[in-house]
């Protein structure tokens, strides 16, 4: 059903949802994520469930409509294994991911935020600080909040009802709706990826990823960190592929952790790729090693490319250079979105100059099915109100 639904609505999520392990299979038990620094796992059922839980939440819970922007911030400090779900529930949602470089300023981000009219702020501590009173949109923490008045989105991830996804089957987004944003440093227009692209770029990592059984390596610089080209294969392509990405720290060997894993693929910065071709690297720690993804803001000099093929002449080697290869860039008349008057689990705006932050009563369960009660937030001045759909 979930294909059948994609191949005729050019939905993203669909897409990647249908390619996913089926939930009754053992597969499904398998890692889809895993971090090497604290040995937790998101198995490809978990992933499912998260970002249908999370989706429901956020149309059926927050009242977010299809087509409100959602402003993803990620540091290296944030939980990795919460973004994937995060990502694909957003998406899942019918919503728009938008997101800035972690290197942009928070006059920057606040800039990119009023440009695409976003409804809501996802993030961790260290960015929901950087934005603190600078973007109008409230703030759902990405991970569990000390604040027993803060709503975060892994709260709505595990106490949310997955099921509840199926109501809006006929409320989803068309191929050539816009599905990311992303704002580079500086830049005054965003580089855009609409469903359709999203859907090529899944399809085309998954053909590229036939073998069974394949582990890649991901280095958390290259999930985000400085460099957004990845987002889209590590988050949605990797898993839609059955593939488990081991998420590494900044800190870590790459070419003991390709031995450690057996992995086939890394994703990697271009100073993580060129330690892997490093004349010392003994190379009998690579011999599982079949795929060097690497992502760049710009092309590889070719004494960079020629050193890795030297020592690694039986590995294939591809460059991403951001974005702007899987997407188009978009001007911001045509990122605007509409954001809804959040409703249900919303209670008043903060000041601005406090931490934004969205605020609840009761235990989760009750929050999420009380869409009854709609407090309305109050105006926030220099945030697009576009209302319509």
């Amino acid at each position: 059903m979930e294909a059948e639904t994609l191949e005729s609505a050019g939905d993203a999520a669909a897409f990647v949802l249908s390619r996913l392990p089926h939930r009754d299979t053992a597969e499904s038990d398998r890692a889809a994520f895993l971090d090497a620094a604290t040995g937790r796992a998101l198995s490809f059922a978990a992933l499912r469930r998260a970002a249908r839980s999370l989706a429901s939440a956020l149309r059926l819970g927050l009242g977010l409509r299809r087509g409100d922007a959602v402003l993803v911030l990620l540091s290296p400090s944030d939980d990795p294994l919460l973004l994937p779900p995060v990502i694909l529930g957003v998406l899942a949602a019918g919503c728009v991911v938008v997101t800035a470089r972690p290197d942009a300023t928070a006059a920057e981000i606040a800039a990119a935020a009023h440009a695409s009219g976003v409804a809501i702020v996802v993030a961790g501590p260290e960015m929901g600080k950087k934005v603190a009173g600078v973007v109008a949109a409230p703030l759902l923490h990405m991970s569990r909040s000390p604040d027993p008045r803060a709503v975060s989105a892994e709260e709505l991830m595990d106490g949310g009802d997955p099921t509840a996804l199926d109501t809006l089957a006929a409320d989803r987004p068309g191929a050539w709706d816009a599905a990311i944003l992303v704002y580079s440093s500086g830049g005054k227009k965003p580089e855009a990826m609409t469903h359709a692209d999203l859907v090529a770029a899944v399809a085309a990592a998954g053909a590229g990823l036939l073998d069974e059984g394949q582990v890649c390596l991901a280095s958390l610089p290259a999930w985000g960190v400085g460099v957004h080209g990845a987002l889209p294969l590590l988050a949605l392509g990797l898993p839609a592929a059955g593939v488990t990405t081991v998420l590494l720290p900044p800190s870590a060997d790459l070419r003991d952790a390709v031995a450690s894993h057996s992995a086939t693929d890394v994703v990697a910065t271009p100073d993580m790729a060129a330690a892997l071709a490093a004349p010392m690297a003994p190379q009998g720690k690579l011999i599982t090693l079949r795929r060097v993804t690497v992502v760049t803001p710009a092309p590889l000099t070719e004494d960079a490319r020629q050193a890795l093929h030297r020592r690694l002449p039986w590995v294939d080697l591809t460059e991403m250079s951001d974005l702007t290869e899987m997407g188009t860039e978009a001007g911001l008349e045509q990122a605007q979105v509409a954001p809804a008057e959040l409703g249900a689990l919303l209670l008043g705006q903060p000041e601005a100059a406090s931490p934004l932050a969205i605020q609840h009563k009761g235990k989760m369960a009750d929050q999420i099915s009380a869409t009854n009660e709609v407090v309305r937030l109050h105006s926030c001045p220099g945030t697009n109100r576009n209302t319509s759909t």
